[in-house]
């Protein structure tokens, strides 16, 4: 009895799925020291701009494929329900997931602090300011009524 295939039908999933981590690990690792790079040399890094990038390609890609898995399963449809149908519903749920990714990973917007809608907060100094300018104002007014 051969084990060869048996062990090769066994191991080649492990295989791969190490492969791809290892590829995923290292790809992180030289974005890493890139990013590293342009900051020691002074270079700003626009990484907003690339997450509302990533945003929109993940919304494209999840549109295109989700509506073709729709195409799909309404023309196996009419064949009748069988396992044909996973040919559709397949790729269709691939761009749901897609879709899904997008609108969870999507920057989230600015919101308008408290100092845009009503100006900055004025400081102790400032406030110290105005009352002074308000007891010269009523000074002033009670020496105008002494003289008339």
């Amino acid at each position: 009895m051969s084990y060869t295939v048996t062990y090769l039908a066994y191991f080649t999933p492990i295989i791969l799925t190490a492969l791809v981590v290892i590829l995923v690990i290292t790809l992180r690792w030289f974005t890493h020291k890139e990013r590293m790079g342009l900051i020691a040399q002074g270079v700003p890094v626009e990484s907003e701009n690339q997450t509302r990038k990533n945003h929109k390609v993940f919304l494209a890609i999840g549109l295109t494929v989700g509506l073709i898995g729709l195409a799909l399963t309404i023309g196996l449809i009419t064949l009748g329900v069988g396992p044909w149908l996973l040919a559709g519903l397949l790729p269709l749920f691939v761009g749901l997931a897609f879709i899904l990714v997008s609108l969870v990973l999507a920057p989230a917007k600015p919101r308008e602090t408290r100092e845009e809608v009503r100006g900055p907060e004025p400081t102790a100094f400032e406030e110290e300011e105005e009352e002074v300018a308000a007891e010269d104002a009523e000074f002033q007014e009670d020496e105008e009524q002494e003289v008339v």
